[in-house]
């Protein structure tokens, strides 16, 4: 009966080990226990050589013991202790033996193989310090990002850990059997993965059918039924470049992408690595050799496909480019059995200082340098640290701490519990901020880490394999019912349009009948501008239902008109590229007025990172926008959203403040606004909204781009045609705008 580890966060229960082995039930035990422990653990007790009969009991178990010892180096490549060995099937306190956590020999031959339950037999603390200081990483960068800009690369720890001890268990059941029975594999992945996530799944379903907002609920079912199918990562990169799919990451069940990857490695590599073995047989090299080069083509094909100014929501969620993690810890397992004295010795010195590089790299904010092989490198280095792990020294000192290895045991419920914490906890919920906020989210994911873990994932451990393919098929379908039936939310207006990419700009082509007769007033106690010009419109889709509006106004009033407002748009997404090409526009144009509004894409950054950095970004902004040595007028976001989309205002408005004659700002909200304060979709008969409740319809457009051109004297008087109002951003018929 093989054991098998917890692969990324607790994927696993036991981890590869040899004498010395820290065991599941916390005890730590004497040498004399190591024989039999191996012995039940193993099933190897016919290997063991017999003593001498006239040998004494503790010659005779210190023979078995060294024998055990010399086999489980060899096949696994693992021979550290800094403490003893820990017995798993009990232990002695107070001179009463505990019960066993597991049946005996006897019985769990009679189990069925394609489901085994999983007995912790072995563990490697260390290797559960390493689990524990990644998800705390995660953790730290999800509650609170600016005091760890890259924590994600927690989610690349767990990769290369779980490459190295599925490899590993693979290798060695090879070993000891001849063969690996890849269904009895997948039968652990089931059971340990499988009904924990449908619990989850779930529980947070309902939670969001009675308390989220209606885009969370559309957001949740689809990603939800995608996570449970093991295939969310496809799911955010098919939806992630469009609009829609910017809103999708609203969703509870995001950061279920890792754990798909994770099933589509544990789902393929079995079969290759089989596959492996058979053609090169008694040579493991070519296996070897396979597997780096394919760890490295990974590798090369992410940094081919990163381009600085799209979104790299492909690439960062992409199998194909994540397989470089898995691979690089299957080659260290493949490689460390074979390593010499001098070499391993090599590993326990660098094993620190690989860890932390990572740690170092975790603290940075270099993205372009991540995807231009700064995965791999992580991923190298955490395999040293993985392999440094098994063996005596000063990392694993430093990782083999009981409460290190009690967060890693439970890392895969800490993992999925926290991020509906992120998202269900949010400011305006519970009331709370900073310390109190992340300790409240803290809070939220120990308890439902602790109960995933009392309740189902350690009771499962043990089931027969019946009772744990009934649990996970009853939790898959209630999982499956409660998702189906979330309640449809609003159909968000250009749900469709791609946001991977830097727009280009669009020029409104002047009416044939532009300029009045009377040169407008111009307003220079506000913005000193000429009496016609070049106006350059940016923003988000807000911005982008209005620019019909705002091009016909302006064609009147003698300007023209160039559009940078494209859904998605905000000041923090892609802003190298976006500055870029806001600046590149500007100068092309020679652009007398830029008229900026936007949205709340920029919410969740300024929170992340503080409100000085979000004030250094609007300074680069307004940087670009003046590079044509026009004006800016900053509008308010459009009001009648959720309570964040005008939480950035205060920053627009100080930075009008700051320049005056230069920049300028206007809340728009009375454009809007009912006589009763309110911001509905209809005021005085005016359809101002489209059906989500936010976008503009025609009225509405006209609405906002006439108070602001009044602001500015721009403001020509009615039109030359309405034609603008039959422009297909208001024709699809679900947007809910009259014709």
């Amino acid at each position: 009966m093989t054991s098998s580890p917890v692969a990324a966060f607790g994927g696993e229960d036991t981890a590869v080990g040899s004498v010395g082995i820290v065991g599941s039930d916390g005890a730590r035990g004497g040498a004399e226990t190591v024989g039999d422990t191996l012995r039940g653990a193993f099933a190897i007790g016919a290997l063991l050589p017999q003593a001498p009969a006239t040998a004494t009991p503790a010659t005779i178990e210190a023979t078995r013991a060294g024998a055990v010892k010399r086999r489980f180096d060899t096949a696994c490549g693992s021979s550290w202790s800094r403490s003893g060995a820990r017995p798993t099937g009990g232990d002695q306190r107070n001179g009463a033996r505990r019960k066993a956590w597991f049946p005996k020999a006897s019985q769990r031959a009679l189990l069925s193989i394609d489901m085994a339950p999983v007995h912790p037999t072995s563990r490697i603390g260390a290797l559960d310090g390493l689990r524990a200081v990644a998800v705390s990483a995660v953790l730290l960068y999800h509650f609170a990002p600016r005091s760890l800009p890259s924590g994600f690369l927690g989610v690349d720890v767990f990769m290369v850990v779980s490459g190295y001890i599925v490899t590993s268990l693979l290798m060695r059941e090879r070993l000891r059997s001849g063969r690996i029975r890849i269904a009895a594999f997948w039968g652990r992945r089931f059971r340990r993965l499988v009904p924990a996530l449908a619990v989850l799944v779930v529980v947070v379903t309902e939670v969001v059918r009675r308390t989220g907002p209606a885009a969370v609920a559309d957001a949740a079912r689809g990603q939800g039924l995608a996570s449970m199918l093991y295939v969310a990562n496809w799911k955010l990169i098919g939806a992630g470049v469009s609009y829609g799919g910017a809103l999708g990451a609203r969703s509870p069940f995001v950061h279920l992408w890792s754990l798909a990857v994770e099933e589509q490695f544990y789902l393929v590599w079995p079969l290759v690595l089989v596959g492996l073995l058979a053609i090169s047989r008694t040579r493991q090299w070519p296996v070897v050799a396979i597997t780096a080069t394919a760890a490295a083509s990974s590798a090369a094909w992410m940094a081919y496909l990163y381009e600085p100014g799209r979104d790299p929501v492909r690439i960062y969620y992409g199998t194909d480019t994540r397989a470089q993690a898995f691979l690089v810890g299957a080659v260290a397992a493949l490689v460390l059995p074979r390593l010499g004295t001098r070499a391993r010795h090599m590993v326990r010195v660098a094993g620190p200082v690989a860890f932390v590089a990572v740690l170092a790299a975790m603290a940075t904010d270099t993205p372009g340098v991540l995807y231009r092989g700064g995965f791999a490198v992580v991923a190298i280095a955490t395999a040293v640290a993985t392999m440094a792990t098994t063996m005596p020294g000063v990392l694993t000192r430093a990782l083999d701490r009981g409460p290190l290895r009690g967060l890693g045991r439970v890392s895969y419920g800490v993992y999925l519990w926290h991020w509906p914490a992120v998202v269900l906890l949010t400011p305006e919920r519970v009331g709370a901020n900073g310390i109190s906020l992340a300790a409240l989210r803290l809070a939220f994911t120990g308890a439902g880490a602790a109960a995933s873990w009392v309740v189902l994932e350690r009771p499962l451990t043990y089931a027969r394999p019946r009772h744990v393919a009934f649990a996970g098929g009853i939790g898959v379908s209630l999982a499956t019912v409660a998702l189906v039936t979330l309640p449809a939310g609003p159909v968000f207006a250009y749900s469709t349009m791609r946001t991977d990419r830097v727009p280009e700009p669009v020029v409104f082509v002047s009416s044939r009948n532009p300029a009045p007769a009377t040169a407008p007033r111009v307003r220079r106690d506000r913005l000193a501008l000429p009496p016609t010009g070049t106006v350059m419109l940016v923003g988000d889709s807000g911005m982008y239902s209005a620019t019909p509006a705002f091009a016909a106004r302006l064609d009147a009033a003698g300007w023209r008109v160039i559009e940078m407002a494209y859904p998605g748009v905000g000041l923090t997404r892609l802003p190298n590229a976006m500055h870029h090409a806001w600046a590149t526009t500007a100068a092309r144009y020679h652009v007398d007025l830029t008229i900026v509004m936007l949205g709340a894409w920029d919410v969740a950054w300024e929170r992340e990172h503080g409100a000085d950095a979000y004030r250094s970004i609007v300074e680069r902004s307004l940087g670009a926008f003046a590079a044509g040595h026009g004006k800016v007028l900053w509008l308010s976001a459009l009001p009648g959203g959720d309570r964040d989309d005008r939480t950035l205002d205060p920053f627009y408005a100080a930075a009008a403040k700051d320049r005056p004659g230069t920049v300028d700002y206007l809340d728009i909200e009375s454009a809007l606004r009912a006589p009763d304060g309110t911001w509905p979709r209809a005021v005085g008969g005016r359809i101002l909204r489209q059906r989500d409740g936010w976008h503009l319809c025609p009225d509405g457009a006209d609405a906002v781009a006439r108070t602001a051109l009044v602001h500015l004297g721009l403001e020509a008087g009615a039109v030359s045609s309405d034609g603008w109002r039959s422009n297909e951003r208001y024709a699809p018929a679900d947007e809910g705008c009259p014709h």
